[in-house]
């Protein structure tokens, strides 16, 4: 990579005009090729199994180049970024400039860090909760230890409450209906997820049994089935029945704990601990609302948009792990992505102010990150997580955790220096 050309242009924006070096291209290409092969069938041979000049002849010279591109321009994008010493605000905006077989130029305009005016920031103060732990608070923590903690039995008949794997396939005038069929679908019994009357017709059902639910769909449904009169015809195949076991001694001794008192006090030093986290939770969130509400700053949109972006792939992933596509969520929650992201925007402006404010507190206490302090967070990052310092670097580059350290960082310094009303 080499940084061909540095343009400061108007309102804090920088254009630089970067170039790949030829060995940094051919091997991009080279693994370009091998990640994407299949995706492209040429006559004669397997896929994934034409040659290079194969796949190249049989579309063209540059069929690889836009994965080449996407596998250099970060690295050589940040490389520039470094060197020129940038602290860059938001997602640059990129371009290609020339591009051929022996490498590409592209330009990449950037939005610096707007210039930031803060208040005080040390020395503040605000109110701190005194903690307590009444007798409703220990009660409830070991009610929710206990439902946490929950026993399943296979039952061979359903009881409201159970949780049954069905098999459905809904009828309206003797015909099925698009969404009205499922496989192995566990639904709850009384969870109020299916259509109303549904659940109450399936409790008793055995395991292997196969009934008819009737139903009608209320008006305020889909257009198309409002108001119309179905028929479910439905199969069990498992029954669980969950269990919300007594606080007992034995209980206690089956958790690891030596007698029902020492599951008592462990509750109750997690549900003092819980309390004082967000205690001190909210202390902090009042001397940072501070912080951001004496800033001076003109946030770019530029950033606002890059922290909402990554709000909504955070979402995503949260979602996907719940098993729920963020389709699904849209539509259950009657959204659309505008709706949705337009909710999410204060949360990102938010975002940016707050990074903003920090990075500045950063520059004014000449916070810095050595290569030591590096390591010994990736080391505790991967002793927490179970991941290898590779696994880490790929997820985490060094780059990103060094801000976010220096954020951190930032942040101790007002909350350290604070005083407690």
């Amino acid at each position: 990579m080499s940084l061909i050309h540095r343009e400061d242009l108007e309102n804090r924006q920088v254009k630089l005009t970067i170039a790949v070096d030829a060995e940094s291209w051919h091997k991009a290409l080279s693994d370009a090729y091998k990640q994407h092969r299949a995706y492209f069938p040429v006559e004669g041979y397997a896929p994934g199994a034409a040659p290079r000049e194969a796949l190249e002849k049989a579309y063209a010279p540059d069929v690889l180049y836009q994965e080449a591109v996407n596998l250099t321009f970060p690295a050589a994008l940040v490389e520039a970024v470094n060197a020129q010493d940038l602290q860059i605000a938001g997602t640059p905006s990129l371009s290609v400039v020339e591009i051929g077989p022996d490498g590409y130029t592209f330009a990449a305009v950037v939005d610096l860090y707007p210039e930031v005016k803060l208040g005080q920031y040390k020395g503040l103060s605000a109110p701190m909760q005194q903690v307590e732990l009444s007798n409703d608070d220990v009660e409830s923590a070991l009610n929710d230890y206990c439902r946490a903690h929950v026993k399943e039995t296979e039952e061979e008949r359903a009881a409201m409450g159970d949780e049954v794997t069905l098999d459905f396939e809904g009828y309206v005038d003797g015909e099925p209906f698009a969404g009205g069929q499922a496989d192995g679908y566990p639904l709850v019994l009384g969870s109020g997820a299916f259509i109303p009357g549904f659940e109450e017709q399936v409790a008793g059902i055995r395991v292997g049994e196969c009934r008819d639910v009737n139903v009608t769909f209320p008006q305020a449904y889909t257009p198309e089935l409002a108001g119309k009169a179905a028929v479910f015809k439905v199969k069990a195949h498992k029954i669980i029945r969950r269990h919300v076991p007594a606080l007992t001694e034995e209980f206690a001794r089956e958790q690891g704990f030596e007698d029902l008192a020492a599951l008592r006090r462990k509750v109750m030093e997690d549900s003092i601990h819980m309390k004082e986290q967000q205690a001190m939770d909210a202390f902090t969130q009042n001397l940072l609302d501070q912080v951001m509400a004496a800033m001076e700053v003109t946030v770019p949109e530029s950033m606002v948009e890059s922290q909402l972006q990554g709000l909504m792939e955070e979402l995503e992933r949260t979602l996907m792990s719940q098993g729920m596509r963020l389709q699904d969520y849209l539509e259950l929650a009657q959204l659309t992505m505008e709706d949705l992201r337009s909710h999410a925007r204060a949360n990102a402006e938010m975002a940016a102010r707050y990074e903003l404010a920090m990075m500045e507190i950063v520059r004014l206490e000449n916070i810095t990150v050595t290569e030591e302090e590096l390591q010994a967070k990736y080391g505790e990052l991967s002793a927490m997580y179970g991941m290898t310092y590779q696994q880490l670097h790929q997820q985490l580059p060094p780059a990103r955790l060094s801000h976010d350290i220096k954020l951190m960082r930032a942040r101790a310094v007002v909350v350290d220096s604070a005083k407690r009303l």
